[in-house]
């Protein structure tokens, strides 16, 4: 085995792309990550351009999977199944659901642009649930129609960016709005459906904030009882979301990576079989 992994190592620096690629797949699936991890820290201060360019496209893809690996381990346990220093709060949540589309995005750039549009609204600084009605309508904020199945609406830094996104998105980042802004601990907020099945907000003064509705804020009878999403089913539906975007374009490349996420990832990350035919081994019988 392990004259098999020097050998694949070895092909890192074939001239031959297509061996290079083949062995780089090799060496993703069939060696020990540590004994990987470490060797490619040491190939990386090579002095040989085609050499480091390659192990730091290894190092990449690594990294990738493991992000992978941990979000679909949250969305499958939460933060309880989460090793200390990995627990996501509801943003880093919305990162990583972006990052299942947009894989080539930096972690790092989104939440500085998350950062920035919370320095921004500093200004405003909304903190109950009319307030935050009036500054999403002035900074032009616009849900997507139910029927438009394109991944920029579900994905944080896309919404953010083109100020258009699905209600729920909408919904989540009114929710970290109020939290950042909000020091009552006596109000609150929450993201529940309404019977049409838009998502809304509630605030625990009895009122309403409709997105798709214009951002309308109307009260509500206290009497009436609501479910509320927490962020754990909202960050699974929003990758439900992708999925069925990369399924309605028959994107296979999307169908794995986000297919992998929700599958029974915690016992076999990665490996998508529980999904039904065609694109996993849980075959339709007649």
């Amino acid at each position: 085995m392990e004259k098999a992994h020097q050998f694949l190592l070895s092909l890192l620096n074939d001239e031959s792309e297509h061996s290079a690629s083949l062995a780089m797949s090799a060496l993703l699936e069939e060696s020990d990550p540590e004994v990987l991890e470490a060797d490619l820290c040491f190939l990386q201060e090579t002095s040989d351009k085609r050499l480091r360019k390659r192990v730091h496209q290894l190092q990449s893809a690594i990294a990738l999977r493991k992000r992978r690996v941990d979000f679909s381990r949250f969305l499958h346990a939460g933060n309880e199944g989460m090793e200390e220093g990995k627990k996501l709060s509801l943003i880093d949540g919305l990162i990583r659901v972006h990052l299942l589309w947009f894989d080539n995005d930096s972690p790092d750039v989104l939440k500085k642009h998350w950062e920035r549009f919370l320095a921004l609204s500093r200004k405003y600084a909304p903190s109950t649930l009319e307030e935050i009605s009036l500054y999403m309508q002035k900074k032009r904020f616009r849900c997507a129609y139910k029927d438009e199945l394109e991944p920029e609406n579900f994905c944080i830094g896309s919404v953010l960016a083109d100020k258009l996104g699905a209600d729920f998105i909408l919904c989540a980042i009114c929710v970290l709005l109020f939290k950042h802004w909000n020091n009552d601990p006596s109000c609150t907020i929450h993201i529940t459906q309404a019977a049409e099945k838009e998502f809304i907000l509630v605030d625990s003064c009895g009122n309403i904030l409709v997105p798709a509705n214009n951002w309308d804020y109307i009260p509500f009878e206290q009497q009436y009882k609501f479910e509320f999403w927490d962020d754990l089913a909202l960050l699974r539906y929003a990758g439900m979301m992708l999925f069925t975007c990369a399924a309605s374009t028959d994107s296979f490349r999307y169908i794995f990576t986000v297919g992998s996420c929700l599958s029974d990832a915690p016992r076999s990350p990665g490996n998508i079989a529980a999904l039904p035919y065609p694109y996993g081994n849980n075959v339709l019988k007649k």
